[in-house]
């Protein structure tokens, strides 16, 4: 549920929004024909693409390309969320062949880019917001030449020698590797239906694939990798149990208690005072 949202269209297409929420938990996105670039005015949000995971927050931007995606604004259990606030901004194809005449080639399948809003981004920033604000002064000629104006801010700002060319950089095709994207998330409270929407497949095409390369079920092998990561934070870091359990993917502290007693014995905090004991003696 967003509490607060708006958009504005061109053609039926959304190209600017604005969304304000609180613990919005992980939702699915997918830019199956968009690209888009995010403004984080308030809050925290992480984004998980297939291979890796971007921390937002204010002062930061996103260029993300077409793919599937989580975004996810995850809290340890306990935990207080937080609002968070951000704009979108998209480069449907159809506009973007309108406001620069170039027609878009392929739509890229590799992760986003991360940037830091500098003074120009951020006068861009608050212009969208102000024309959100004033709904009507944004009509189809203002919004696209601001389409075109952040287009070209983007440009120059990824050192590209023209428009031409970063368009055509956010449109060269890419497969990701199934394992990349496995291991790179393996400690993640993903379930497999989400594994399976991050690698493009339907469940059963991912299980079969999983049991190809790993020759385990997926839960005991995430289990194990949870487990390990987990055993490395109990000695090696003064983090609450808590934390540490959503931090190795555990969704409640008693499903780690759970998981962690069974492989070895012990609670996770009888695990980490035995240890420290032992490497003091």
């Amino acid at each position: 549920m967003i509490p607060e949202y708006q958009s504005f269209e061109i053609d039926g297409h959304i190209i600017y929004e604005k969304l304000k929420f609180r613990e919005a938990g992980r939702q699915t996105k997918s830019l199956d024909n968009n690209a888009c670039f995010m403004f984080m005015i308030q809050g925290n949000l992480e984004i998980r693409t297939p291979i890796k995971q971007y921390s937002l927050m204010p002062g930061s931007g996103f260029l993300t390309k077409c793919g599937d995606y989580f975004f996810e604004d995850l809290q340890a259990e306990g935990d207080k969320g937080e609002v968070v606030e951000a704009v979108g901004i998209y480069f449907q194809p159809d506009i973007i062949r309108e406001a620069i005449l170039l027609k878009p080639e392929k739509w890229d399948k590799q992760v986003g880019n991360l940037l830091t809003i500098d003074s120009v981004l951020e006068n861009y920033k608050n212009s969208i917001l102000d024309y959100m604000n004033h709904g009507k002064l944004f009509n189809r000629d203002m919004k696209i030449l601001k389409l075109k104006e952040l287009l070209l801010i983007l440009s120059n700002s990824s050192q590209a020698p023209s428009i031409s060319h970063f368009i055509s950089a956010l449109y060269t095709e890419h497969e990701f590797d199934f394992r990349n994207i496995i291991e790179q998330n393996a400690t993640s409270s993903l379930s497999l239906e989400q594994f399976a929407f991050l690698c493009g497949m339907s469940l059963a095409s991912f299980k079969r694939q999983f049991s190809k390369y790993y020759k385990v079920s997926p839960a005991a092998y995430f289990r194990s990798k949870k487990l390990e990561k987990a055993t490395g934070l109990l000695l090696n870091s003064n983090l609450q149990i808590n934390h540490i359990a959503f931090d190795c993917g555990f969704e409640t502290l008693s499903a780690f208690n759970r998981s962690f007693k069974s492989e070895y014995s012990q609670s996770p905090s009888e695990y980490r005072l035995s240890q420290n004991a032992q490497n003091l003696s």
